[in-house]
């Protein structure tokens, strides 16, 4: 029996006709929705007779239940690097490997993120809004040379950060879980304890996964600590920050700006009181979106299916999974 491959949420699509789609349709049998999945159920039964799901989208989330409901399931073959979307402890005990796509977005990511830290210290947007609407004022910005940029997480985009950051005149300091001076250094920044990363950073960005131990890790304290009229910069998951709390200091002014990309709710709700803020620059949970990082997060997933079914998986995130009795070859 061929192997069945599904692809549940390529929406907005990623895979619909490229080449990628077609070396998986190689690889067995492929079934693509380009719909997001309307409610858990609809998801679990996209996945029910799958052995190797392609995981497109951050909003599909593989639960215990879900991962129940797909009894031929051996692999999830994510398209970028966060898999908060995942029970992986589920995974474990099911025997589903979990793939994903280290490093291949990292560039774009840390781009966008200076593009942010640029735009919010110049006003950018503010000033393209009111020079369309037919006025032509003189907004005031900062300098970045000079300054301290805080970078928070040293991993493949933190350290992109942290080099790019370094080459526009800031003086880059770190934070990260692996305490590896070596590794700031051979980027430019040097490591320091937490408080003092926030109390001493004239601008902070964000590089942490989405983890239990990372949720809501930057609150009212963290952003206490920042100097007044500091900018603040989140390309990385919405769950690392108290949304309340940051939104609070833009309103008063302690901090200065913000360039936010990831939200609590995407897309943004009619409803939501982000647009109403003039400080910040918003973006649609784009950083990733280049022509290049695109173009290797499309072919990177294929890849690992390709490996694993080969029988030598890589980039596999729970190596725990490769043990259980499930994994017997898929063909």
């Amino acid at each position: 029996m061929a192997v069945r491959i599904a692809i549940p949420d390529d929406f907005p699509p990623v895979y619909q006709g490229t080449p990628e789609l077609e070396r998986l349709g190689a690889l067995g049998d492929v079934a693509l929705w380009p719909t997001k999945a309307a409610s858990p159920a609809d998801l679990q039964a996209r996945l029910a007779d799958a052995d190797i799901a392609i995981n497109v989208r951050a909003y599909s989330r593989y639960d215990r239940a879900t991962l129940l409901a797909a009894p031929r399931l051996r692999l999830i073959a994510v398209v970028g690097t966060g898999t908060d979307n995942i029970d992986l402890a589920a995974a474990n005990d099911l025997g589903v490997v979990v793939t994903n796509c280290p490093g291949a977005s990292a560039v774009s990511v840390a781009e966008l993120t200076i593009a942010l830290l640029l735009a919010a210290a110049r006003h950018v947007p503010l000033m393209d809004r009111r020079i369309r609407s037919g006025a032509w004022e003189h907004v005031e910005g900062v300098e970045l040379r000079g300054k301290t940029l805080g970078v928070v997480g040293l991993g493949a985009i933190g350290q992109e950060v942290a080099r790019l950051g370094a080459g526009v005149g800031m003086d880059v300091v770190a934070w990260s879980f692996q305490h590896d001076p070596d590794r700031a250094a051979r980027v430019g920044a040097r490591l320091i304890e937490w408080q003092a990363l926030f109390r001493a950073a004239d601008a902070v960005t964000l590089h942490l996964r989405a983890s239990p131990q990372t949720a809501g890790i930057v609150g009212r304290r963290e952003l206490g600590w920042l100097k007044p009229g500091a900018i603040f910069v989140n390309t990385a998951r919405a769950s690392l920050v108290d949304e309340d709390a940051l939104r609070a200091a833009l309103r008063d002014g302690h901090v200065a700006a913000a360039g936010v990309d990831v939200f609590a709710d995407e897309p943004l709700p009619a409803d939501s009181p982000w647009p109403a803020l003039n400080n910040v620059v918003l973006t649609p949970h784009v950083a990733w979106v280049t022509r290049e990082a695109a173009a290797r997060l499309r072919l990177l997933p294929v890849e690992n299916v390709a490996a694993y079914l080969a029988g030598a998986p890589r980039n596999v995130v729970n190596p725990d999974a490769l043990e259980h009795p499930r994994q017997a070859r898929v063909r």
